[in-house]
């Protein structure tokens, strides 16, 4: 009962009596101390462990705690810290400072104490640092989130040192911790108990900022299968979002793909930070999802009229997207010197994250026996690189590889130097009554087998979106008639359109006005049968990866360009594990018509040749 007149939690101060925690649970049951100790012990707790400290009376452990996170680890938490945890939350750290609301990707194996760190360690050291900082904790449901908002309350609360589980110390993996964060820094625990529930607290802060209200939370809890966020915050942790039990379908994605976007990203004040983390699934994922959302656009200071691009800071090749990528992989093949002890140094110095935790027995099983989870789960790619169409090396370039981008080329761009004589130009569609279509404009010149994408569009649609007649305004309109005005304005214009069969059938070949747009455009219309060749060895879907690797198809890399290349690209890079592959589709009804197309030849000059040759 004195213990607990201090400020000590129930488990701590029963484990330091020496009986158990039950015996405790019934001591404070017992009517005397409820009247006559309970009134006053949070007043003496205050008084004991004292009033929440300014930075200039802190000692110097805990001056040096809030800079050094690893520090900070060891001091409180008896964590032993690693480079990639602390690279981790200097980084997010450093985010939250910015004017500008940031959005974070992280991705990190199993296995790794990922939701230790982005849900407890990192929460609690931006609390420690900032009283004022308000931070929701969320998860796929709202238990768990519960269950690491309490835990944070937990280790604010307590006044003893926390010690290491006695497993974990014999693994070498943790230590006792030296301090408590209430006693190096005063007291987190305000005196009205009601600020301190178990989904949502406020801590209690130094001076005239004592006096806080409910809607001024600290940290809350919240699901995403709960109702609604009432709550804006300084910075948001979404942990393991992904259940792969409730996203099974495209149905499941797309509407957790909403709420993402709808709630979860609207829920933070201006110059807040939202974390998403966990380990890859498959590369139609959440985490995809958000890698792939395109940056906002911010006022330029010093021209209200224009906007710049927001790019994040961290992750590669994020120029132009709204996420900076946190990836932390379990082995890192660059780095590798085949010395995977767990004695050895943890990344960068070695090529293991966790040399402890994820050591080399457990990996290199993983990875000979199931080598695609490998590469996604713990590597944290799409899939394994081997296993798609066309690897990213031949897209981007590196290497021997020279790439398929014309960083120059815009959208609706003729390459510079060809021939409209000698060059076929040709469009596809791959239509769907209920999802996507892709539609497609490549120019293939056959002088140097160069096939370049001219325009894409993917979109829902319906037949007449892509054809009609407005017979109010006697004139064709849809996709095919703007697509033909605009190839014969480039001087490119289309002579062949290529459908996919069965929707050609159905909605085009049989309708009077597509005849007579085709008679008068002088165009022909192929349909194309896609079940009964798709798998073909010698003329499948395959046979257009040899085009990427050697860079014979161009894509448009500039502006407009630039964003309409990324949704074949995206396809191509993943299929057959992607989400959807109508553009990979579209453009393989082009490759396998390709040969069977009249192709112009360009007019031959004979060189002069003497007369007694005959």
């Amino acid at each position: 009962m004195a213990l607990r007149s201090e400020g000590w939690t129930q488990a701590d101060a029963a484990k330091k009596a020496g009986f158990s925690y039950a015996t405790a649970q019934r001591i404070e049951k017992n009517p005397i101390y409820q009247a006559k100790g309970a009134e006053s012990k949070l007043i003496r707790a205050t008084e004991t462990i004292g009033e929440p400290k300014d930075y200039d009376d802190l000692c110097d452990e805990a001056k040096r705690a809030l800079e050094d996170f690893t520090y900070f680890q060891e001091r409180y938490l008896g964590r032993i810290g690693l480079p990639w945890q602390k690279d981790a939350a200097e980084k997010l750290e450093y985010l939250l400072e910015t004017e500008n609301e940031e959005y974070v990707v992280v991705n990190a194996p199993p296995g790794s104490g990922k939701s230790t760190i982005f849900v407890h360690d990192i929460p609690l050291w931006m609390i420690v640092r900032n009283r004022n900082i308000r931070i929701m904790i969320g998860s796929a449901t709202f238990s768990s989130a519960k269950k690491y908002v309490r835990r944070l309350r937990r280790t604010l609360e307590s006044v003893e040192p926390l010690r290491a589980d006695v497993n974990e110390l014999r693994r070498g993996e943790a230590m006792d911790a030296v301090a408590s964060l209430a006693v190096d820094f005063g007291r987190f625990r305000p005196v009205d108990r009601d600020l301190w529930t178990g989904d949502t607290f406020v801590v209690a802060k130094s001076g005239s900022d004592n006096t806080v209200s409910e809607k001024e939370a600290t940290v809350t809890a919240y699901g995403i299968d709960s109702s609604f966020i009432g709550q804006r915050v300084d910075g948001a942790f979404w942990d393991d979002l992904v259940d792969p039990r409730k996203t099974r379908t495209s149905d499941q994605k797309d509407a957790l793909q909403e709420v993402f976007q709808d709630v979860v990203e609207t829920r933070l004040e201006p110059g807040g930070l939202l974390v998403l983390q966990g380990q890859r699934l498959d590369s139609t994922d959440l985490y995809r999802f958000a890698l792939d959302l395109n940056a906002p656009y911010e006022p330029d200071d010093d021209n209200d009229e224009e906007a710049t691009e927001v790019t994040p800071l961290f992750g590669e090749d994020r120029e132009g997207k709204k996420y900076h990528h946190l990836v932390y992989r379990a082995h890192y093949e660059d780095n590798c010197n085949n010395l995977h002890k767990k004695s050895s140094p943890p990344w960068p110095e070695g090529c293991l994250l966790s040399p402890r935790r994820l050591h080399w027995g457990k990996l290199s099983s993983v990875e000979s026996n199931s080598g695609e989870r490998y590469r996604v789960l713990y590597q944290q790619e799409d899939v394994d690189p081997s296993e798609v169409l066309v690897p990213n090396a031949w897209v981007f370039g590196g290497d021997e590889f020279v790439g398929c981008i014309d960083r120059d080329r815009n959208r609706l761009e003729i390459p510079a130097g060809l021939d409209p004589g000698s060059c076929i130009s040709i469009a596809t569609a791959d239509p769907s009554p209920t999802n996507y279509w892709s539609v497609q404009w490549w120019i293939y010149d056959p002088n140097s087998e160069r096939r370049y994408l001219i325009d894409l569009l993917r979109k829902k649609m319906d037949a007449p979106d892509f054809l009609d007649w407005d017979a109010t305004q006697h004139r064709f309109v849809g996709v095919m008639d703007e697509w033909q005005d605009a190839s014969r304005t480039l001087g490119f214009p289309i002579t062949t359109w290529i459908v996919e069969a069965n929707a050609a059938q159905r909605f085009m070949l049989q309708y009077d006005h597509v005849r007579r747009w085709r008679s008068l455009n002088s165009v022909d219309i192929l349909p194309h049968t896609t079940s009964r060749n798709k798998s073909d060895p010698q003329y499948g879907v395959e046979t257009i990866a040899p085009h990427w690797r050697f860079g014979r198809v161009r894509l448009p890399g500039f502006g407009d360009g630039k964003v309409i290349s990324m949704r074949l690209i995206d396809e191509v890079t993943k299929y057959p594990h992607g989400r959807t592959d109508d553009c990979v589709m579209a453009e393989w009804f082009f490759e396998w018509n390709l040969p069977n197309l009249s192709i112009p030849i360009a007019p031959t000059h004979s060189a002069w040749r003497p007369s007694w040759i005959g």
